[in-house]
């Protein structure tokens, strides 16, 4: 597979990706990066050889060695470089939200169709042990039929504010970018070609963020599936194993965490998980979990394959945020838009 040149905007989840020049043999190298904080890209340039650094991003999509771009900018941000980005001929992996609103999704699905570039959104929870040892029993079939789903994204959310203010200063919409869980229901459950219909929203404010921090969906699926969504991102100090969870309830199976009973099998068993590289780097955090996305880009543009979750499947998360805020100021179930 021919190396490909990477471009990142943002380094603030998007340093990450840096580590991917820690591997010669990575089918995708960082070539350019693109920040407004100097001393970020004197660390990308100086630790991690990316030869190229700019506080003007259009200078990164210039330039003829970048084949894909990252973009890991604030929410608000994405309206600007995502569309940058596809019209300049890059592919592009975008973090989660992909958009904001329904016009944006409905322009980002537009110019991937028109100039035919891979498109993926990057929900670092995919790859995470527990939730793909838990999406490989569903899409083995091993859990039957999917009747209920619960998950959530519960977290202290008091120092990453005081780390990135904007995301009070602008401010950042949490059912946006903290529906963590919002991802893996689509995920989980298109397996079973189920997609969201139907939801109910409740939410609790904190009164130290002007934004509000707690929501609860109920989902019915159009299969008669049912999902219930909780994130809190106004919890103190949590425990760990409540911060990200997903629960699977089917016709043959459950599967909470790592522990999975089925039908036929009177003991419960742990899941396998994906062993660690037995050499290389140590990679901690979410860039363990970024990498993943940009080597299955490598892939999808190697053999034409197209992205999970991708650009259609992004706007169909906005979607159902976009009818939870619906269902919050009317009071009434909403009817989920799937088709784009």
């Amino acid at each position: 597979m021919e190396q490909l040149g990477l471009g990142i905007i943002g380094l603030g989840v998007g340093k990450g990706a840096l580590a991917l020049n820690l591997y010669p043999e990575s089918p995708i190298r960082v070539r350019a990066v693109a920040d407004l904080d100097s001393s970020l890209l004197e660390r990308a340039t100086g630790e991690f050889e990316v030869p190229f650094a700019t506080t003007d991003y259009l200078e990164l999509l210039q330039r003829a060695d970048v084949d894909v771009v990252g973009v890991f900018t604030p929410d608000h941000l994405h309206a600007e470089h995502v569309p940058a980005a596809l019209e300049a001929g890059k592919h592009v992996v975008c973090t989660k939200p992909m958009a904001t609103t329904i016009e944006d999704c409905d322009r980002f699905v537009g110019l991937v169709r028109k100039t035919g570039a891979k498109f993926v959104v990057a929900q670092t929870w995919r790859f995470l042990p527990k939730i793909a040892a838990a999406k490989a029993e569903v899409d083995a079939g091993r859990i039957g039929r999917i009747n209920f789903i619960e998950t959530g994204y519960v977290h202290d959310i008091r120092s990453i504010c005081v780390r990135t203010p904007w995301r009070v200063s602008v401010p950042q919409d949490f059912l946006y970018r903290r529906r963590r869980a919002r991802h893996r229901l689509p995920s989980l459950v298109r397996g079973q070609r189920d997609r969201g219909k139907r939801l109910r929203g409740e939410l609790k404010g904190d009164s130290r963020y002007p934004i509000q921090d707690t929501w609860i969906l109920n989902l019915k699926f159009e299969r008669g599936a049912l999902g219930r969504v909780l994130v809190m991102c106004g919890s103190i100090n949590p425990p760990h194993e409540i911060h990200q969870h997903v629960q699977i309830f089917g016709s043959k199976g459950t599967v909470i965490g790592l522990d999975i009973g089925l039908h036929d099998d009177p003991e419960h068993r742990t899941l396998p998980t994906r062993p660690a590289p037995a050499s290389g780097p140590v990679i901690e955090g979410h860039a363990s979990e970024l990498l993943p996305y940009f080597h299955k880009m490598a892939e999808w543009i190697a053999d034409d394959g197209e992205p999970e979750p991708n650009v259609v499947d992004g706007a169909r998360g906005i979607a159902v945020a976009v009818a939870a805020h619906e269902s919050l100021a009317t009071g009434r179930s909403i009817e989920v838009r799937n088709e784009f």
